[in-house]
């Protein structure tokens, strides 16, 4: 008897394990297809996906729920929607979570009928799950609920969850800056980033909650938040992070440099990303952003010299201290450098990971961007490509450079462009020195000197493009904040 009893316990809590990390596995599948270019792709449903300016709907709104289905498990009815039905899997979490959320008191109730408020049926949408994504055997959860994050969640009446501390904040919705979550009291939070100065990247943090039943009937739900890993904004069409940067400026009156968000100095046209990307409300910055103000100084005293003071434009001057705005993003330590490189790296395909390169094998389309990284020097003739162009080491660019995207030059921290042709870099261009002048890698404290060295230069045009960034962030894979299992 007892070893019947030994076993039925052991049959119980394998049955309870893959069930929990049948969840898990929803969970996953629906994160990875958050970024745009992973297979069946959900970034362009998400809530509020197309409209970033505008508050996103949140749950008990129009669209303010997506529902991936399992509909993997052939012959079963799976809809989570339907709450009143006990035989489709419902989401009777969702009147849990919106007793706070929504409307304090209320719940799901509205005219008898059990569902989110207000009383509508167009409060969810759904999809399927990707095939690209099922094992075999076919994992046992059968749906994801993705909701906007508010500022309160809710498990029973004791126990509310509010990210500032505040419960009266209920429906306010809940960003991501890169480091922390904190909420917003109206509007979206791309605008919210836009609207500071110096302008910031902030997403919307996502709620993920998922349901997986075996066969046996074990149920495991688990709930995880989670938000872009974001790419600080670059604060300027060049910047220079660090003191007593060396800047040498290009000498051809035709050349352009431009901080005017997506609006060309020149009257060409801007190569915006076609890769799904919504782009953000635009923010202007300066042509040159510098770590200091003794580095503007030296940057403008150097353009003066060459006589092209009037080939550089931007806000809120043409060349201007933008160290406040490095140091929101992180990037003003060489901590939050390092972590910049190590965060990029991480998103490269191993097949665009180079030592020291002469040419690009994949170097990216505006339809198709791609991140490469070179750890080592980066000499290369007619640059083209899209996406984020990480240096490790130094970067020599000439001829004639076409490439719309992020260039990060961070490590040695040196580039020098000669030629220059009819050119055009459209997005930002960053270079940071983790080098003290002995050769030695910092590992703390103020980035060492940068330089940026240009060589006639031609008919170039370097041209800040916000939405560059914003295509790069949402490319990249989406982290995990938080995860929590659900009495359920």
């Amino acid at each position: 008897m007892l070893t019947n009893t030994d076993t039925s316990i052991s049959s119980n809590f394998r049955d309870e394990q893959t069930a929990f990390f049948a969840s898990k596995a929803g969970l996953e599948e629906v994160r990875d297809r958050l970024r745009i270019g992973a297979p069946n792709s959900l970034n362009a449903v998400l809530p509020g996906a197309a409209t970033p300016s505008s508050a996103p709907p949140i749950p008990g709104q129009t669209g303010g729920v997506l529902y991936i289905t399992n509909q993997a498990l052939s012959g079963e009815t799976i809809a989570p929607w339907d709450i009143q039905t006990a035989t489709t899997y419902p989401d009777s979490e969702i009147c849990v979570d919106m007793l706070t959320i929504n409307y304090p008191g209320a719940g799901c109730s509205s005219g008898g009928t059990i569902r989110p408020l207000p009383a509508s049926t167009v409060w969810y949408s759904t999809t399927n799950f990707s095939p690209t994504y099922a094992s075999s055997p076919v994992q046992a959860w059968k749906w994801v609920r993705l909701n906007v994050k508010t500022n309160q969640s809710s498990n029973g009446t004791a126990n509310i969850i509010a990210v500032d501390g505040n419960t009266t904040h209920y429906n306010q919705i809940v960003c991501w800056n890169g480091n922390t979550e904190f909420e917003i009291a109206a509007g979206s939070c791309a605008s919210a980033g836009a609207a500071l100065v110096p302008a910031q990247n902030y997403t919307p943090v996502y709620t993920l909650t998922s349901l997986a039943v075996t066969p046996s009937g074990s149920r495991r739900m688990v709930q995880m938040d989670v938000a872009p890993s974001s790419i600080p904004n670059i604060p300027g069409a060049m910047v220079m992070d660090g003191a007593l940067a060396s800047f040498t400026p290009g000498t051809s009156n035709a050349f352009q440099a431009c901080g005017m968000d997506g609006v060309p100095c020149d009257g060409s046209t801007t190569h915006p990303p076609q890769n799904g990307t919504v782009c953000p409300p635009p923010g202007n910055e300066p042509a040159v952003g510098t770590y200091d103000n003794a580095s503007a100084a030296s940057a403008n005293t150097a353009i003066a010299g060459v006589g092209r003071t009037g080939s550089y434009s931007g806000s809120p001057t043409s060349v201007a201290n933008v160290g406040t705005a490095l140091g929101a993003g992180g990037m003003n330590t060489v901590q939050g450098l390092t972590a910049l490189v190590n965060q990029v790296a991480a998103a490269a395909n191993p097949a665009n990971t180079y030592n020291n390169a002469s040419a690009l094998a994949n170097p990216g389309t505006v339809i198709n961007p791609v991140i490469n990284v070179v750890t080592g020097d980066l000499d290369i003739t007619n640059l083209t490509g899209a996406g984020i162009l990480l240096v490790e080491g130094n970067a020599s660019f000439s001829g004639r450079p076409n490439y719309d995207g992020v260039i990060l030059i961070i490590g040695k921290g040196h580039i020098s462009m000669s030629g220059g042709g009819n050119g055009v870099i459209d997005g930002a261009m960053l270079v940071a020195n983790l080098y003290d002048p002995s050769g030695t890698r910092l590992t703390s404290g103020p980035p060492g000197i940068p330089v940026m060295d240009f060589s006639g230069n031609g008919n170039m045009t370097i041209q800040y493009d916000s939405c560059w960034v914003a295509a790069m962030n949402q490319s990249s894979p989406y982290k995990s904040l938080g995860v929590r299992e659900m009495a359920y």
